[in-house]
């Protein structure tokens, strides 16, 4: 799979200054990402506790450029009407978070949103097959989901690239996305297995020029390389 092939770059807000979110989604946006992820933790699926409905919709207000959201919350079902009108494109949950996935992922469509599914690390690659033509993204997680900052777990190369292989399979226009430890030293690894987002949150706000960062990954995964096996 060729290093060129076309991908994006979210911008995870989970990383910034909890008491200035503005500056974080003007980060974010100067230094270049193609969307925004905004994650919300309930404190029950996932321990720590974000934010909810209202920053979602100040930040689709403010936003120059798309807007996700990646329920890490214990039941997503309840938190779909609470976004309803927020602005988001996209709305994605933890399939270990549901026991009605696929009723979920008709009334995420219901109200007009794109849908995702959400892997935790332990989640195998097979557990997507069932929806590979109704949602529009898996979320890959690199690491265990609720804190930025964590170190990718080796395990996702090759998880990406399975579920790459069962989309193509399934002659399906899913896309992927990995979510945790992305780093300019991994991003071309892992656009090759597969992946078509990659979402920035310390590569952005834990580096002294977020620019520089977010230009870095795009040049690696631009650089030749060989594809994973």
């Amino acid at each position: 799979m060729s290093s060129t092939r076309p991908f994006k770059i979210a911008g995870s807000i989970l990383g910034g200054d909890p008491l200035n979110l503005q500056q974080a989604i003007g980060a974010c946006e100067r230094a270049g990402v193609d969307l925004h992820q905004l994650d919300v933790c309930d404190g029950v699926f996932v321990p720590t506790i974000s934010f909810g409905e209202e920053v979602v919709r100040r930040t689709c207000e403010v936003a120059s450029v798309p807007v996700e959201v990646h329920l890490m919350v214990a039941r997503p079902e309840d938190w779909l009407r609470r976004m309803e009108g927020m602005g988001q494109f996209r709305m994605i949950f933890h399939l270990e978070a549901s026991q009605r996935s696929m009723g979920l992922v008709q009334s995420i469509h219901r109200l007009k949103w794109e849908a995702g599914i959400a892997l935790n690390p332990e989640t195998p690659p097979g557990a997507v097959e069932p929806f590979l033509d109704v949602v529009e993204n898996v979320c890959v997680m690199g690491i265990a989901p609720g804190f930025a900052g964590q170190t990718m777990l080796d395990y996702t190369y090759r998880k990406v690239a399975d579920i790459r292989g069962l989309i193509d399979d399934a002659g399906a226009a899913t896309t992927v996305t990995v979510d945790g430890g992305v780093k300019q030293s991994n991003a071309r690894r892992l656009v090759e297995a597969g992946a078509d987002i990659l979402v920035v949150s310390s590569g952005i706000f834990a580096h002294p020029r977020p620019e520089q960062s977010v230009a870095g990954i795009r040049n690696a995964v631009s650089a030749s390389s060989t594809p994973v096996t």
